[in-house]
């Protein structure tokens, strides 16, 4: 999976049999640098432009992993108890949501303390997940 950062001027490209996060310059299309991720990521998700924080879902590891969007490194990671699939961030970048498909729910991350602060059930195996404001839509 890949994606490119809100300022356009990266992408991020997980690689799951390498169990990597590359980051490539959306210019020049050169890797700018490679970060270990874990077994299995699927999928990163970035806040709105300027947040600090993107995040990494892996469906081989119970954590998601939290990535320095300014350098592109490892800022820590949060213990969800399950493998993942997607995520997606609140308009203002407080809040990720995060689902964890084989316990049939979504979980969400405060962004500052890098914590997960609440759990919904959802039907079984959620996979995606679109957060909007609908003052914006």
């Amino acid at each position: 999976m890949l994606r490119v950062t809100p300022d356009g001027k990266e992408l991020w490209v997980q690689t799951a049999g390498a169990a990597t996060n590359a980051v490539l310059d959306t210019d020049r299309m050169e890797t700018l640098h490679t970060e270990p991720t874990g077994r299995g990521p699927v999928q990163s998700a970035f806040g709105p432009a300027g947040g600090r924080y993107g995040l990494v879902t892996h469906l081989e590891e119970t954590f998601v992993l939290v990535l320095d969007r300014e350098t592109g490194r490892e800022a820590g990671r949060i213990e969800v108890g399950a493998p993942q699939a997607n995520a997606s961030f609140t308009p203002d970048g407080a809040t990720a949501f995060v689902t964890v498909p084989s316990w049939a729910e979504v979980v969400a991350i405060d962004m500052a303390e890098l914590a997960v602060v609440g759990r919904v059930g959802t039907g079984e195996e959620p996979m995606g997940l679109v957060v909007f404001d609908p003052a914006t839509a």
